[in-house]
């Protein structure tokens, strides 16, 4: 019995259903190849409809950063040309790879931005504000977007470091679509999240991450936190990260390799000229002429900032504080009249608020700034009355092509950083008082604002202290006094003090070369009158590397009373002056000069025709002087040509060393052809750095060297070895060990790197690599090295 309506087995019912299940089983089994190949192709279809909406959604994407891309760069405000106008940046090269083979101060070639990025995955560029960080981001999307000969179209994301929000709680990807889904338009947002994962996944993405030097000191902890969970979540995934002023060991121990960008060279300078020429339709030639003056500059270090907005207002002076005003009334064209702001009240807000921006260390600007600072400055706007001129006043600051750029609509930010540092310079100057800079002396944030406050207000009191107090290894300090010297008046009462401290320091024994040479450009840069007979007067000192430096600063400064100096360092007992002298000529950029350089070709012995050779590539004229060279009867002159040509990267200097090597009677010439040949090509088509991480137990120099001295390099003692090799060892295993520490040293090692770098008993290139240990370790940890 049971429960009414409870379950009962009943043996007939059974039996029915286990025959029909075997009936339908066998019917299936009848048919499952038809069932298969139509599930098959059913699902074919489903991956193909969600590929092509995936393919659809990344078109899209696609052309949205291509739109967005002019916006990203910042003087495109002053001309929209100037987005098209985007150059490969170059990086300076990293320490080489140890090794106790350097024998030559190693290369200072810059690396192309691309060809560092197929040696490492994971990239940090570093300069500071104006150095070309976001435009060098905006070239790779620009690349990325345009596809590679090899098929290959990374996914490019761009992500502004200030802005993103980070959440230990979510997964790290999660943060890239939150920030995206905020950026990109609405039709987008219900595909990207598929769309990013799965590149994210198939290791197409190329994650461009800006400005990490604008997030707030409190929050970089938790940036870099995401950062690592999302390089361990994606091992594979290719980051370009763009900052200045950090401390690179959080990178670098997730791998990745620090290098800072280049300033733009010569050839960089003209092949930003061609393209604004392309984009303008202004003749080239017409272009060299109207840049020529500010072009002069021998040492060829240029700002791409300044070069662009230069271009875009024909400025003679990039760099010069008259240029950011400059650009500064251009952004503020048309506000008179629209508004109750006047361009004086408008700068006033301006400045007022980067200077508190900068006090803080933030980088939006919130409304809330905006409208107390308007108050301030404008208190008739202060009435709830006034509320409409008060919104109009905000946006006449925020429109499109204005110095403030939205984020949302309760945030902003400036345009460019170069330009918050002057209005806040501006706005100190206004106020009469000096003191928010003498609490940031030796802020880097605050480096630009000094330089510009230099040609705006007085300098008496902060230079006072900028010299008396104790510099670094690097003479940080002076090397900025020289730059406030560069734009201020030349009757400023303190540029003597300036001057005097440059020329002690350029004059002093025992520095390393590269660091002399610095304080040489800096002085060339100041522009004082006085430059010129403290290099003449150089040239009698007893120290060779003092008469060296010397003899390269005349170069620089290109004056052509000069000559018969450089014409004496021509005859210097010590052959590094010598050739230094050669270089100066070619540096010098006068017809002098050249014709000298000429006469060196034709009559002087076989290292010095070469390297006047290789110094009259800098002429407009070398090349046509170059390949008459190459005809001449005396072999010798023509040999010094063919090894000259290999620095053309142009067709007609390959077509040129292929006759030589084909066709000239003598062999010497023949076997120099070819050996420019080879360097022709090479140059074209550069190796890329060697960026392997250094395993201090498995590098060969330190353990035959180990094994030579009775040591192991086993467990712990690998380390204590190396400090021995800095110690006591030959110069060639002091810069092995030199060169390891550029690498892996830390803060710790600061103090016997620093006893190398200026011990004058020790050789040149010694002293020069310690110096860049020096600076590796100082900027990977952020240490001050006094």
């Amino acid at each position: 019995m049971g429960f009414p309506g409870a379950w009962r087995f009943d043996p007939p019912s059974a039996l029915i259903g286990a025959m029909l299940a075997l009936l339908g089983v066998g019917l299936l089994y009848a048919v499952r190849r038809p069932l298969q190949a139509r599930y098959a192709a059913l699902r074919g279809r489903l991956e193909q409809a969600g590929q092509r909406l995936r393919l659809a959604a990344e078109s899209q994407y696609r052309q949205w950063l291509a739109e967005q891309l002019p916006h990203w760069i910042a003087w495109s405000a002053l001309d929209p040309r100037l987005a098209r106008c985007l150059i490969e940046p170059a990086l300076l090269p990293p320490p080489p790879y140890p090794s106790t083979r350097i024998q030559t101060p190693p290369s200072e070639d810059p690396i192309p931005l691309r060809q560092a990025l197929r040696a490492t995955r994971r990239l940090f560029i570093y300069g500071p504000p104006g150095s070309g960080r976001t435009g060098a981001l905006c070239y790779l999307i620009r690349e990325a977007l345009a596809g590679r000969p090899d098929g290959e179209a990374p996914l490019p994301l761009y992500v502004r470091l200030p802005l993103i929000e980070p959440d230990p709680t979510a997964s790290p990807e999660a943060l890239l679509l939150r920030f995206l889904g905020r950026m990109v338009p609405l039709i987008l947002r219900p595909r990207l999240d598929g769309m990013i994962r799965t590149a994210l996944k198939d290791g197409s993405v190329l994650l461009l991450l800006d400005e990490l030097e604008e997030v707030p000191p409190p929050r970089r902890p938790e940036v870099i936190r995401w950062l690592g969970r999302l390089v361990e979540a994606y091992p594979e995934l290719r980051i370009v990260v763009a900052g200045d002023h950090f401390p690179t060991q959080p990178l670098e121990a997730m791998g990745f390799v620090a290098l800072p960008l280049a300033p733009w060279s010569r050839a960089q300078v003209e092949r930003f000229l061609e393209g604004w020429a392309e984009a303008t339709g202004i003749p080239l030639p017409d272009l060299r002429e109207r840049s020529a003056a500010w072009r002069q500059d021998r040492t060829g270090r240029w700002r791409p900032a300044d070069v662009a907005a230069a271009l875009a207002l024909g400025s003679e002076r990039p760099g010069d504080p008259g240029l950011y005003d400059a650009i500064l009334e251009r952004l503020l064209q048309g506000i008179i009249g629209k508004t109750a702001l006047t361009m004086p009240g408008a700068r006033l807000v301006l400045g007022r608020v980067a200077l508190r921006l900068l006090e803080e260390e933030r980088f939006p600007i919130t409304l809330e700034d905006l409208e107390e600072t308007i108050r301030q400055t404008l208190p008739e706007l202060a009435a709830p009355a006034a509320r409409r001129q008060m919104d109009a006043a905000i946006e006449a600051l925020t429109a499109p092509g204005r110095p403030i750029v939205p984020i949302d609509e309760e945030h902003g930010h400036f345009r460019h950083p170069l330009l918050q540092a002057y209005l806040a310079a501006w706005a100190i100057a206004q106020a009469g008082d000096p003191a928010p800079l003498a609490r940031h002396l030796d802020d880097p944030r605050w480096e630009a604002v000094f330089t510009f406050y230099a040609a705006l207000g007085p300098m008496i009191g902060i230079v006072e202290r900028a010299l008396s107090e104790p510099d670094d290894a690097f003479h940080t300090r002076l090397l900025r006094v020289a730059e406030w010297i560069a734009v201020a008046s030349p009757q400023a009462p303190w540029r003597a003090d300036g001057m005097a401290a440059l020329a002690r320091a350029f004059l002093k024994p025992g520095l390393p070369p590269t660091l002399r040479r610095r304080l040489a450009e800096a002085l060339v840069r100041t522009g004082d009158r006085g430059v010129p007979v403290l290099f003449r007067k150089a040239l009698r000192h007893s120290d060779p590397e003092i008469r060296l430096a010397a003899v390269r600063g005349l170069g620089w400064l290109g004056q052509e009373s000069d000559l018969p100096f450089l014409e004496q360092a021509l005859s210097d007992p010590d052959p590094e002056v010598r050739r230094a002298a050669v270089i100066a000529l070619g540096e010098h950029g006068t017809e002098p000069a050249m014709q000298r350089l000429v006469l060196l070709l034709l009559e002087a012995e076989e290292e010095i025709r070469i390297l006047a050779a290789e110094a009259l590539r800098n002429y407009p004229e070398g090349p046509q002087l170059l390949q008459e060279a190459t005809e001449e009867a005396d072999w010798r002159v023509r040999r010094a040509a063919a090894f000259a040509l290999a620095g053309f990267r142009e067709e007609w200097a390959k077509t040129r060393l292929e006759a030589l090597a084909r066709e000239d009677r003598e062999w010497l010439v023949r076997s120099a052809a070819q050996d420019a040949l080879a360097r022709w090509g090479a140059g074209r088509e550069p190796a890329s750095p060697d960026l392997r991480p250094v395993v201090l137990e498995q590098l060969g120099w330190l353990i035959e060297w180990a094994v030579r001295e009775g040591e192991g390099v086993g467990g712990g003692s690998a380390r204590q070895s190396l400090y021995r090799a800095l110690e006591r060892g030959e110069p060639e295993v002091q810069r092995a060990a030199l060169l390891t520490l550029a690498r892996i040293g830390e803060a710790d090692d600061l103090a016997a790197i620093r006893a190398v770098a200026f011990d004058p008993r020790v050789d040149a290139l010694t002293r020069d690599l310690a110096l860049r240990a020096l600076e590796a370790i100082a900027r990977r940890t952020g240490a001050r090295v006094l």
